[in-house]
């Protein structure tokens, strides 16, 4: 507990500083784990060695999501200059490891982009400097490629697809959430226009045209003939993290 309080006068404003560290404590000057009985670090979303310490508010998370459920504001984690090592509790500017000697070294995750200040210790990542974000994936001409006039990343396994400018920069038409920055799963229908996987396969369940433009999907699960030579109903980009 000395060691946190010390850190804490060290590292954070004066307003702040002899104040108690806990679990409790809303700067998040404690570690959190991915899984607790293990002794693993990370949070519900992911598994990292860090926390970040958010430029807009000085909190610590864990990551944007746990940043963005208990905020009424939303991370911007590019911005982010600081982390805090959950080993020794160090608050530091933001890299693939730790520089605390005791540490030795410590990789804060397997992946680090220091574009996105993003961090993962569980899946296969890749930058992409055309989305300008970081995607699930083993990277460009790998299992994916962009493309200029859609401006988003498309499966390699997307042969052929009918553009649609910026066709990911718009907003789901069933949850209405933006896909571009969205961390779930996008789809490209025949139209063009694209929708979230999960909120493909509910909606199709009961309808079967696109719900911006009402042009028939073709059938749905198989590989559709493609109204007006346009090929769809494939998958176009794994989640944003």
């Amino acid at each position: 507990m000395a060691r946190w309080i010390a850190a804490s006068q060290q590292n954070f404003p004066p307003a702040t500083a002899g104040k108690g560290f806990g679990e409790d404590d809303v700067l998040g000057f404690s570690p959190s784990f991915r899984d607790q009985e293990n002794q693993v670090f990370g949070c519900e979303h992911y598994k990292r060695n860090c926390k970040i310490r958010a430029a807009c508010c000085g909190k610590l998370y864990t990551c944007r999501f746990c940043h963005d459920k208990s905020s009424e504001h939303s991370m911007d984690r590019k911005a982010t200059a600081e982390m805090m090592c959950m080993r020794c509790l160090k608050i530091q500017p933001v890299g693939p490891v730790c520089s605390t000697p005791s540490c030795g070294g410590l990789s804060m995750a397997k992946y680090y982009c220091s574009i996105c200040k993003f961090f993962d210790d569980e899946r296969t990542v890749y930058h992409c400097p055309f989305c300008n974000i970081c995607r699930v994936g083993k990277g460009l001409g790998t299992d994916y490629f962009h493309c200029m006039t859609c401006n988003c990343c498309l499966s390699m396994k997307v042969v052929d697809h009918y553009c649609v400018e910026n066709c990911m920069k718009t907003t789901c038409p069933v949850c209405s959430e933006f896909m571009f920055t969205s961390s779930t799963s996008v789809r490209i229908l025949p139209c063009g226009h694209c929708i979230h996987a999960a909120c493909f396969k509910e909606y199709t369940r009961s309808r079967s045209t696109c719900p911006s433009c009402i042009e028939p999907l073709g059938d749905v699960g198989t590989k559709p003939k493609p109204p007006n030579n346009r090929e769809g109903n494939k998958p176009i980009s794994d989640s944003r993290l």
